[in-house]
């Protein structure tokens, strides 16, 4: 979800919003949401066996690439890496 979104729905500025998130969570809400979105793919590599293509798609991003580029920048490597290395040491 965006701050825009989020704005419209309640009847308020995007910079009313922007600080008021700030203000309780202590944290800017562009960051909460890429980190929980990063939570989100994380999860969905580990336990299931969702396509990137599927997350792609729940996850708001506008194609694998960018959910890639995106993954690989916060975790330094690939989706694919990830779920193959984690799932090899939860096997073990």
């Amino acid at each position: 979800m965006r701050t825009d979104a989020i704005s419209n729905q309640f009847g308020v500025s995007e910079h009313y919003v922007g600080k008021y998130f700030k203000k309780h969570t202590n944290e800017m809400m562009q960051q909460f949401i890429m980190n929980y979105k990063l939570k989100m793919i994380e999860h969905r590599l580990l336990h299931s066996d969702m396509r990137i293509s599927e997350m792609v798609v729940e996850l708001g991003f506008t194609d694998e690439s960018h959910l890639n580029r995106f993954f690989k920048k916060q975790k330094g490597m690939s989706p694919t890496a990830f779920r193959k290395s984690k799932r090899r040491v939860l096997s073990e």
